[in-house]
């Protein structure tokens, strides 16, 4: 899993590394420093998880509805490359609660799924299969 924020300059850094760590768990962040089209200050957030401990915490965080608007949209989510991608309200995940971004203020999670062979209709219905286990 790989998780990515940006920090803008009218944000708190800090804050914007806790609705990450708030969103997927402890995990190890990296900091980088970069400049907007304007030059103002922009920090990139990211982090990068093995394994499935941390999608798993991510899903069950994740209210019903959110869940089930992934499993509606399942199609445009997973590529070619059978990598799942999902947005999440930063400032939600700042608070606590993790939930679908409706803006572009957003925490970007991309997961590699497994799926053998390495196919997009395998790896959506191993995602279907993983999110339907966890819809309450």
């Amino acid at each position: 899993m790989r998780v990515r924020a940006l920090c803008h300059a009218t944000e708190m850094r800090e804050r914007v590394e806790q609705a990450v760590l708030n969103a997927v768990g402890e995990v190890q962040l990296d900091v980088s420093r970069t400049q907007g089209h304007h030059g103002n200050e922009i920090f990139v957030i990211e982090a990068r998880s093995k394994g499935s401990r941390h999608a798993k915490l991510l899903f069950e965080r994740l209210n019903s509805s959110d869940k089930q608007e992934i499993l509606d949209t399942i199609d445009s989510r997973i590529d070619e490359s059978c990598r799942l991608f999902i947005r999440l309200d930063k400032q939600k995940a700042f608070e606590e609660e993790v939930t679908l971004a409706r803006d572009d203020d957003a925490i970007a999670i991309r997961i590699k799924v497994a799926a053998f062979p390495a196919r997009k209709p395998i790896a959506i219905r191993n995602v279907t299969e993983f999110v339907v286990s966890r819809v309450a």
